[in-house]
């Protein structure tokens, strides 16, 4: 019994090492983290694929290429939000027995620009519109007008300016809260490699303003507000 106890530790031992000799003595574990696109709605994604040139040309790495290496970039939307950022509110409470109006001037100014992957812009830099070939920014401006808005490139509320009038029936409270319709994207952006195919994907996200907008709310009780 101890004797085969001992055979039986033996070879146990000896088939740990053959299991450790069997093992590649460099192994190189490659991973690649890049954002997944998801299930999209019909009217994405939106691709927008940059070319340098007029035609695809091989290279020494690659006689079939899909893309002009170290010239092409591609970008594409997968997602698009819609928000409101307001940036302040004024409001009245009516205690008479007619309409009054809601209304006040602004006493500080706010400003939005258009940005995309750390680019901003202004009408000032960018020229009420006109972007650098390839830019982030003119980027974002195209996918504007791809899903049917005008993008702006700076969006003010400049001191002294108006809100409303806006009428606030007896027994009513009035509340105008003033900001922008702005749209964020996301999606990816890729270049083509040295041996003309594209890269792995990184993240790109644009936020774009659209126009100024007010958002008015009427209530006669407090726990509307």
């Amino acid at each position: 019994m101890k004797l085969t106890g001992k055979l039986v530790g033996i070879l146990g031992g000896s088939a740990l090492m053959l299991g450790v000799a069997a093992m590649p003595a460099n192994a190189t574990t490659i991973e690649n983290h890049y954002p997944e696109t998801p299930a999209l709605n019909p009217t994405l994604p939106i691709v927008n694929t940059y070319h340098k040139s007029d035609h695809i040309k091989p290279n020494a790495l690659n006689p079939h290429p899909v893309c002009n290496a170290l010239e092409d970039k591609r970008t594409v939307v997968y997602k698009v939000q819609d928000h409101f950022s307001p940036v302040g509110t004024v409001s009245t409470t009516n205690h008479t027995n007619a309409n009054i109006p809601l209304t006040q001037e602004t006493s500080k100014s706010q400003t939005i620009s258009i940005s995309a992957n750390g680019e901003q812009g202004s009408s000032t830099t960018i020229n009420g519109g006109v972007s650098k070939e390839g830019s982030n920014l003119g980027i974002a401006q195209e996918f504007s007008k791809k899903m049917g808005f005008e993008a702006s490139y700076q969006l003010s509320w400049n001191v002294g300016q108006t809100i409303g009038p806006y009428d606030v029936p007896p027994g009513y409270t009035g509340e105008a809260t003033y900001g922008f319709r702005t749209v964020t994207m996301s999606g990816t952006q890729q270049i083509c490699g040295a041996n003309g195919t594209w890269t792995n994907p990184t993240a790109w996200n644009a936020f774009v303003p659209m126009k100024n907008e007010v958002a008015v709310k009427l209530y006669n009780n407090p726990a509307d507000s």
